[in-house]
């Protein structure tokens, strides 16, 4: 395959990623608002739960969407590929929820600005940062061809 060739599929894959992703986003943001719509709170570790309930349901569809359509000639359903997205989407959580509890605790304690635009603002953020992580742990190590550490990984 040549370089230009390479960079057009690169391209496209990160496309199908991007729409894959704004659709985790979509349950995401809309989970975590459904909570704060429902149990309004200032309470951040409720928050935090929230926010986990509403990551791993966009995590579920992530694998939905990227097994099936982003990676479909890299994905092969197998344990291997399971067991590494299951490790990339622990990874997006902690570093989702990290950025999360960082952004929301000073606000909700040292502040009087709504919740629901804390929680809003600190989601959109972590989301951002953790997308990007979790792109190059798919392209590189889930569905990547390369075998790390002899086959191991």
């Amino acid at each position: 395959m040549s370089k230009r060739a390479k960079i057009k599929s690169g391209g496209v894959r990160f496309s199908k990623f991007s729409l894959v992703g704004l659709s985790n986003a979509v349950v995401d943001i809309g989970v975590l608002n459904l909570f704060l719509w429902l149990q309004p709170t200032r309470e951040a570790s409720l928050l935090v739960l929230y926010n986990g309930v509403a990551l791993v349901l966009a995590n579920v569809n992530s694998y939905v969407g990227n097994t099936l359509w982003t990676f479909r000639g890299r994905a092969e359903h197998n344990r291997r590929q399971t067991t590494l997205f299951c490790l990339q989407a622990l990874v997006n959580i902690g570093i989702s929820t990290g950025i999360f509890w960082a952004l929301i605790h000073p606000l909700l304690v040292d502040t009087d600005i709504p919740a629901y635009l804390v929680g809003n603002v600190a989601k959109i953020i972590s989301v951002a940062v953790a997308s990007i992580v979790s792109f190059f742990l798919l392209r590189y190590v889930v569905f990547s061809r390369k075998r790390w550490f002899k086959g191991r990984l």
